[in-house]
């Protein structure tokens, strides 16, 4: 135990209960990723560095668990070295006494504050990029805590906290501690698409392929929601729903369970109460939960089904892009084999994307670079459908174009006149090389009362590293300042862009089926426009916003993976 293990160049990793990182910054320094789970720990680590001669430079804490940050303070004190940790649970780490407090609920008793539960207090700072030592770089992977962190170095090595469980642990617990279900399937997501030699978990097996311990946590996620619907066909409290799970697989009940096997089941729980999966009603001054077998009267779909088959009837996809089929230069987790799927069983899809920063010449290449081979014609963007509406209700009027400079060439090949000195029309975009001269020039031709179209409403791009503004964020800003909205808006959800894409699909609407990650774009062009509509929760959607929205999908799926069977 507390074995030193050289993983690459640079990169160590200490076998222990829960293995701590160590990324050499020169002959010298090193950071450390993670402290293990109290000061004895803590000690143990400064043992092993001193032994070599380094000095821990900085402290890079994955999350705020006990078993993560308990070291951190007896190294601070002895080498004065910084930690950084993300997000809220940063702040857990300056007050320990909240994680035991928040998983009991209450001000926790005598037996929860141990050091499984409670670690010793120490400083800490806000995680971002810019303080990571050069060759090392981090993603997030929330749902096991609030704001979780993995770390991977330029040797190819990721530490990947608890992102997953190991096989070994899975079988013997069976139930891991996660904060957010829905983020959780999220990360397990990313984490199936990162580019690594070594995978690093706290617990569990080091693994040169992290897919199949993926795809293991992920089938006991559903594998549990499955035995809470099962469990809660007879209304249950929750009390009983703890203890039911615990007969179930055997668990042996103690304090410490108690609490984080409690909290977790609350959390799954509550996302499939987000999901229409389960709800709650109150009698006898009690909670009880009971599971829905049905779309209920609010029309919330169930997560991962289709049983009345309306996939089958679909002849054309309505693809969206970006949070649906990848994200940044990353597929989606089975998008691949669902486009495939698709053409096996003799249909059609098109990629519909709202996002106008790019030419579909540019989603070509992008998709080539991919791997997958499609033409322009499987690409319908709002760009090229602002252009079909110009031409239809202004044709040869001068255009005052805000995008950058793929779509003004876009524009100018289909023959649309650009003039930014004396224009007739307003038209916005997703424009990538906005400055403030132009957004002065945009409000001011808006202010004169031109005609002012914009090519799609959406407030924000996904990325793989999290959301960037996108038009409507520009929208607002023009609001802000000449006091208006576009007169028109071409892109999802509106009926410009749906009409567009049927005639260049040549399909009927009640046979088409838009896809996407955006209620307020995706599924209501779906809704809206006679199409079926499919949310995803692969990008900016989340079940918590199917529930609190008045816009409800036909399906829902964790991502295009989920919708294969039922093509």
């Amino acid at each position: 135990m507390y074995e030193l293990i050289q993983a690459g160049e640079r990169t160590y990793y200490i076998d222990c209960p829960s293995r701590i990182g160590i990324y050499k910054i020169d002959e010298e320094k090193v950071c450390l990723i993670d402290s293990g789970n109290d000061k004895d720990a803590g000690k143990k680590v400064l043992k092993i560095l001193a032994e070599r001669g380094w000095k821990p430079e900085m402290i890079l804490n994955t999350h705020s668990h006990a078993d993560h940050v308990g070291g951190n303070r007896v190294i601070q004190e002895r080498t004065g070295c910084k930690a950084y940790c993300a997000g809220v649970d940063r702040v857990f780490v300056e007050y320990t006494a909240l994680e035991p407090a928040f998983l009991f609920g209450g001000s926790p008793y005598k037996e929860l504050k141990n050091k499984f539960l409670l670690a010793q207090e120490s400083k800490a700072e806000e995680l971002t990029e810019e303080v990571l030592p050069a060759g090392m770089r981090m993603m997030r992977i929330d749902g096991h805590s609030f704001s979780m962190t993995a770390f991977g170095t330029e040797d190819g090595i990721w530490f990947i906290a608890d992102g997953v469980s190991g096989e070994k642990i899975i079988e013997k617990y069976h139930i891991s501690f996660l904060y957010d279900v829905e983020q959780y399937l999220k990360s397990l997501d990313r984490l199936e698409g990162l580019e690594g030699r070594l995978f690093i978990p706290s617990h569990g097996e080091v693994r040169t392929d992290i897919s199949l311990t993926v795809k293991k946590n992920r089938e006991k996620v559903f594998e549990i929601a499955d035995l809470l619907k099962d469990i809660c066909k007879e209304e249950a409290g929750t009390e009983e729903v703890i203890q039911k799970v615990f007969d179930r697989y055997g668990l042996v009940m103690d304090a410490n369970q108690y609490v984080l096997v409690g909290a977790t089941l609350r959390s799954y729980l509550s996302w499939m109460k987000g999901l229409g999966e389960m709800d709650v009603s109150f009698r006898g001054n009690r909670l009880w939960w009971h599971s829905t077998e049905r779309k209920d009267d609010a029309g919330h779909a169930r997560l991962n089904q289709d049983k009345d088959g309306l996939l089958k009837n679909i002849d054309c996809f309505a693809l969206d892009m970006d949070g649906t089929i990848y994200l940044g230069e990353r597929w989606i987790d089975g998008a691949r084999e669902f486009l495939e799927e698709i053409e096996k069983r003799g249909k059609r899809y098109l990629f519909l994307t709202n996002n106008s920063s790019k030419s579909p010449d540019v989603y070509v290449e992008k998709l080539k670079r991919m791997g997958l081979e499609a033409g322009t014609d499987k690409i319908v963007t709002s760009g090229q459908a602002t252009v079909f509406y110009l031409k239809k209700h202004y044709p040869g009027k001068r255009v005052f174009l805000l995008g950058n400079d793929l779509l003004k060439k876009e524009f100018e090949e289909e023959g649309v006149v650009l003039d930014e000195e004396n224009p007739e029309i307003v038209v916005t975009a997703f424009d990538t090389t906005l400055d403030y001269g132009k957004m002065c020039r945009v409000c001011d031709l808006v202010r004169a009362g031109l005609p002012y179209i914009a090519t799609h409403p959406d407030y924000n791009c996904p990325t793989e590293d999290g959301f960037i503004p996108d038009a409507g964020a520009i929208h607002a800003f023009i609001h802000a300042s000449a006091g208006r909205y576009p007169d028109r808006v071409i892109g999802k959800p509106n009926g410009d862009i749906i009409d567009y894409l049927l005639e260049r699909a040549g399909t009927e609407r009640g046979r088409t089926a838009m896809v996407g990650d955006r209620l307020y774009t995706d599924i209501a062009a779906g809704r809206n426009h006679g199409l079926k509509s499919v949310l995803v929760l692969s990008g900016e959607a989340s079940a918590g916003d199917v529930e609190k929205s008045e816009v409800k999908p036909d399906l829902v799926f964790q991502s295009v993976r989920e919708m294969i069977p039922y093509l």
